[in-house]
Formats: C-alpha cells, sequence, structure tokens
C-alpha cells in the first residue's frame, strides 16, 4: 500500500480541523461516499468502516482493512475486546444481535457516523479519560446519537442522520449519499454560504472532487474479486498501486459521471424554473458548460432516466429546441404533457406556450388558464405573471383587472421584470388602479434592467416626461439601446427623432433606414406565418422567405427613389406605420383565419412580382 502522508483520517482531523473549510469537508465526504460506493456496486460490503482505517494520501480519501468482517467473525475474546474501540461505528442491529449479519446498509451508517465526524473533527462521544463500553453500545442501540454541529448545512445534517438512522430500511443506498452529496455540492446557495467557491471556480472543484474519488481506487482491484479473505484483496491492491492515478481516473471515470448528471440535471432543472426569460438553446448549452459536461451525455441519460418530472421535462426541453436530436416539437408536447400531469411547473407553463401560441397543437385558451393556474400554485413566476395577463386580456377566463393586478403584483414584488411591466402600464394608463405616473416611472426603470419593453417604456417615459423630466437626449439612448436589441416600436420612435433632430443630430438618410426596417419586419411577419403553415422543408422556407424580403426591399426603394429626402422619410414612415400593424398581427390568430389571410398575401406578392418600371409608372 501506499505510504499515508498524512495518517489516517482520525488524525487527519485532529491535526488540521481548523484549517479545514466547508470546500474541505465535503470534498473528503464525497470521496469516502463514492469509494463506499464503488465497493458495493462491485458486491462487496466492507463491514468496519471507522476513522482509524480510512487513510489520508495527499488530501485523498483511501480505504483500508477489507475483508475484517470475517476477522471480527473469528476474533477471540482478546480481539473482541478492540471491537469497544469501533461501538460508535457499528450497525445497532449488531449491537443488539451478535447473529445479525452486517450488509450494505451497515456500511451506510457507519458512513453516516463517518460524515458527523467530519463535520466535527471529533471522534464521536468521546469524552477524555473515559472508553467506549457497554454501556454507551446499549445507549446507540436504544437510539443515542451525537448532536448536530452550529453551522452545518441543514442538508448535510439531514444526510447523516438518514444514514443512521436505527432501522436499515429507512437508510439511503450509498449511491443515493453520493447522489445527495453531489447536490449539497452544487448547491449555489450552500456553497457561497459555507466558505466554498463559485461559478466556474466551483465546477473545477468538483472536477478535482470526483478525480481525487477514483484515484483513491485502490478498492477498485476487489473488481469481480470474491471477498474470501483480507490477504487475497490486499494482493491485488498492491497491483493497482502500481498505476498511476490518471490510469485509474481513465479506466474509473464513466462509472461515476452517471450518478453526478441526476444531480446535473435536477440543478439544470433547478436553474431552469428560476430563469425569467424564454429558454433557448445557449441557455442549455450554457449550463452544460457550467457543469462541465456534454450535452450528449446529459441527452443519452435523459433518454434512459425517464422516472422523475425534471427529467422528463429536460428531454421535452431537448426535443423543443432540437439539442443533440432533430427538433421535435410534437414530441416535445407530449413530454411537456407527461410532466405537468406529474405536477412540474416549469412544463405547465411551456405547454401553456405552445397552447397560447397555437403552432403545434390548436390554441385552446381554457387549456392555456388551466395550466397556468396549476403552474402559478407551484409559485412559478412566469406562470403567475402569464395567469395575471389571462385575467386582464379574457384568456380562458373573465376579465378581472383586479386580479391581474394582485398576480402582476406578487410577481413584481419578486424580481419579475415582464411583470413589473405590466404593472408599471396599469398605473400609467390607470387601468384597474389609480393613475400614478411616478410609480409607473419607477416600475419602468426597475423593469429596464432584465426587459426590453421594460427599457423601451423608460425611454418612452423620458421623451414624453412621464412620471420624470422630459429629456429627449436620455429617450434617444435608451430607445437606441432597445432597438440594438431589437423591440421594433423603438427604431420607430428613433427614426421620428432623428427626422425631427430630437435629443440626436437630424439625419434623414438614418430616420429613413429604420422606418425601412419596420416595413420590412412588418411584411415578413405576416408572410413568414403563412409559410409556417406550408407543407415545404426549411430550407425551402427560407428561400422563400429570403426571396420576399429582396423583392420587399426593392419595391419601397424603388417608390422612394428620385425624391427628396423629406419625402422619402414621409413615405417610408408610412409604410413603417403599416408593417407595425403587420408586426403586431397575432400569429395564432393568423393561422385560424388561414384562408382570408392567404388571399391577403397572394395580393401583397403580386405587387412584388410587377417589374420595376411598373412601379415607377405607377409612382409617376
Amino acid at each position: 500500500m501506499e505510504y499515508a502522508d498524512n495518517g489516517t483520517l482520525r488524525k487527519y482531523l485532529g491535526k488540521n480541523f481548523d484549517n479545514i473549510t466547508w470546500k474541505d469537508k465535503l470534498n473528503m465526504a464525497y470521496q469516502l461516499a463514492s469509494a463506499v460506493s464503488c465497493l458495493h456496486n462491485e458486491g462487496i460490503v466492507h463491514r468496519d468502516l471507522h476513522s482509524n482505517n480510512i487513510l489520508v494520501l495527499k488530501n485523498k480519501i483511501k480505504l483500508a482493512d477489507f475483508g475484517l468482517s470475517k476477522s471480527i467473525e473469528e476474533t477471540s475474546n482478546v480481539q473482541s475486546s478492540k471491537l469497544f474501540g469501533v461501538i460508535p461505528y457499528i450497525d445497532p442491529k449488531r449491537l443488539m444481535n451478535q447473529k445479525y449479519k452486517l450488509n450494505e446498509l451497515s456500511d451506510v451508517y457507519s458512513v453516516g457516523v463517518l460524515l458527523w465526524e467530519i463535520s466535527s473533527g471529533k471522534q464521536p462521544f468521546c469524552s477524555e479519560g473515559e472508553a467506549y463500553d457497554i454501556g454507551l453500545a446499549f445507549e446507540i442501540s436504544q437510539g443515542s446519537r451525537e448532536e448536530p454541529i452550529p453551522d452545518t448545512p441543514e442538508a448535510y445534517v439531514t444526510l447523516y442522520t438518514e444514514c443512521w438512522d436505527k432501522e436499515p430500511i429507512f437508510r439511503p443506498t450509498m449511491n443515493e449519499v453520493v447522489d445527495q452529496l453531489g447536490a449539497i455540492m452544487y448547491s449555489i446557495s450552500e456553497i457561497n454560504e459555507y466558505n466554498t467557491v463559485s461559478g466556474r471556480q466551483k465546477n473545477d472543484s468538483i472536477t478535482g472532487e470526483i478525480e481525487n474519488c477514483v484515484a483513491s481506487d485502490d478498492l477498485i482491484a476487489c473488481k469481480k474479486m470474491e471477498c474470501s479473505n483480507k490477504q487475497d484483496i490486499q494482493d491485488e491492491q498492491d497491483e493497482q498501486d502500481d498505476k498511476s492515478d490518471e490510469e485509474l481516473i481513465n479506466n474509473s471515470n464513466s462509472s461515476f459521471i452517471k450518478p453526478l448528471i441526476s444531480v446535473i440535471a435536477d440543478e439544470m432543472a433547478n436553474l431552469i424554473f428560476n430563469e425569467e426569460k424564454k429558454l433557448e438553446v445557449s441557455t442549455i448549452c450554457r449550463y452544460c458548460e457550467v457543469y462541465n459536461v456534454k450535452s450528449e451525455e446529459v441527452y443519452e441519460w435523459l433518454l434512459e432516466n425517464q422516472y422523475d418530472s425534471n427529467y422528463i421535462f429536460l428531454l421535452g426541453v431537448f426535443n423543443h429546441l432540437g439539442i443533440e436530436t432533430n427538433a421535435n416539437k410534437e414530441k416535445a408536447v407530449e413530454l411537456y404533457q407527461k410532466a405537468a400531469v406529474l405536477g412540474h411547473s416549469v412544463a405547465q407553463y411551456n405547454l401553456a406556450c405552445m397552447y397560447k401560441e397555437g403552432k403545434v397543437v390548436c390554441r385552446d385558451n381554457e387549456k392555456i388558464f388551466n395550466l397556468l393556474e396549476n403552474s402559478a400554485e407551484g409559485e412559478y413566476l412566469n406562470a403567475i405573471n402569464m395567469l395575471g395577463e389571462c385575467y386582464y386580456k379574457e384568456i380562458g377566463t373573465d376579465i378581472d383587472k383586479e386580479k391581474a393586478f394582485e398576480l402582476y403584483q406578487k410577481a413584481a414584488n419578486l424580481g419579475h421584470s415582464v411583470a413589473q411591466y405590466n404593472l408599471a402600464q396599469m398605473y400609467r394608463k390607470g387601468d384597474g388602479v389609480d393613475k400614478d405616473e411616478k410609480k409607473a416611472f419607477e416600475l419602468f426603470e426597475e423593469s429596464s434592467k432584465e426587459c426590453l419593453n421594460g427599457k423601451f417604456m423608460l425611454g418612452y417615459c423620458y421623451s414624453k416626461g412621464i412620471g420624470t423630466s422630459v429629456d429627449k437626449k436620455k429617450a434617444a439612448e435608451l430607445y437606441q439601446q432597445s432597438a440594438d436589441q431589437g423591440h421594433e416600436l423603438a427604431k420607430n420612435n428613433l427614426a421620428i427623432l432623428y427626422k425631427r433632430g430630437e435629443g440626436v443630430n437630424k439625419d434623414s438618410d438614418k430616420a429613413s433606414e429604420l422606418f425601412k426596417e419596420l416595413y420590412l419586419k412588418g411584411y415578413s411577419n405576416i408572410y413568414g406565418t403563412i409559410l409556417d403553415c406550408c407543407d415545404i422543408d426549411d430550407d425551402e422556407k427560407g428561400q422563400v422567405k429570403s426571396f420576399f424580403n429582396n423583392k420587399c426591399v426593392s419595391l419601397i426603394n424603388t417608390l422612394v427613389s428620385d425624391l427628396s429626402d423629406e419625402k422619402q422619410v414621409e413615405i417610408c414612415q408610412a409604410a413603417a406605420e403599416v408593417g407595425q400593424k403587420l408586426i403586431k398581427f397575432d400569429s395564432a390568430e393568423i393561422v385560424d383565419n388561414y384562408k382570408t389571410c392567404e388571399g391577403i398575401i397572394k395580393n401583397i406578392k403580386n405587387v412584388f412580382y410587377r417589374s420595376a418600371d411598373e412601379i415607377k409608372k405607377f409612382k409617376n
């Protein structure tokens, strides 16, 4: 065996405890649990886990004394007296009945005691000058346990308490202990609170923990081997000692990645729950990067583990966004439906959004309302806000602006930026609440930090003097920021400021350019929606949309050519006004009235097929 430079775990804790952070403690606990879990996965029970036969080598946990259980059963009376030294670690079932066969859950009990010891730095039930005796064994068998140490993470206390439960049936398995420790390590709130690292450093720390755990696998030598006696195991361990840590890591890493993916999947679902913005592929990729795992690994794991609502929901997300598979929104609806039935708040919300969109499934206002109502009960802020919209806009229920205000306020108070925007609009208009422009301005200002509409309306407030003094320069800055992020009305208002020279230098070319963008966006919106209803592949749709956009640009350029700058701006502004109306068309309504819209589009399309000469003649 390798020389344990830090001695046993007991000595290591005694010597270094004052300098050990919670990051270090969780690291040791995770290594220990992973090592024992590895034994159990190979059908081996240790039976004699305590802090004097766990070694610390270069800050890595290593197990010792394999097979001692057989020696214990054959010990003489002299050897039996030695057992009093490990009483706190022995399964109470064995303390009460010497014929009780120690098993995997007995190891779990011992690990629970060791987790407490790691948190305290003390030997359990140790009083100076007093030795363990039969009295202590009786007390433990009757339920006596050590008290939690102050400032220990609550989840950690819960875990070791479950491990040392008197009844084995109520103890977790070692694999579950590993998963729960992983969850504690990934818990952002506890990591920040207990002086561990965050962000990218946190991820590096966890990676190191996995490597340390695997590198401690002298015990992997036990693989597929009968635990007949200590020497047989020791011989093969000595062979493994000649292998490098890197070799052991490469050979064993796969056995640890899957348990961790369950932790990552749960944390990913939790992060999505707290994410206000619309879910995008980049969001999932960012999560995978943070946890140093490939999206392919997560996807494959999800396919094999559809027993939990989080995992069903996440597989729906992967199908919805086309991550590691072709985008399949029909499959996403099916998976969201399954998770929604199990009470998954975000799945209920996503399903409601798809019913509202009306593309993959027919729009159903009653289902939208019911799904959002259920999701809001789970305190999902996006759902609380959208449920307010249902009451405000009469979606699946009667208009109730008092209820809408109540829901908006609830979500706004919890920091939901869109709810803050909606609440601000009610105060600005005096709609369902007493008009209060100052309050509206404050809410728009708060909303603008995350909500694009909030930023636009803050600019509008500065432009019109709503709840604040008129400041056209500040308005132009906010309109520009909003326009850069794709806000169409901001482009319109910015174009007007350029046209008039308010808050910015007068610039007719810039004004015309912005108006043209709105014109193009509006016509593309309605035409694109109809194309989405057509039974053609995405490549062909893209080609048709590109052709249509080019025709739009050609038409407006032909109409304004040879005109003065002032006239060009006027025509572009008029076209933009039409475009903005088309932008506001509800895509679901367009689909519902497909035949009517198809006729409109055909008429518009025919105009673009006219030659430039004909349009010029028409203009003249």
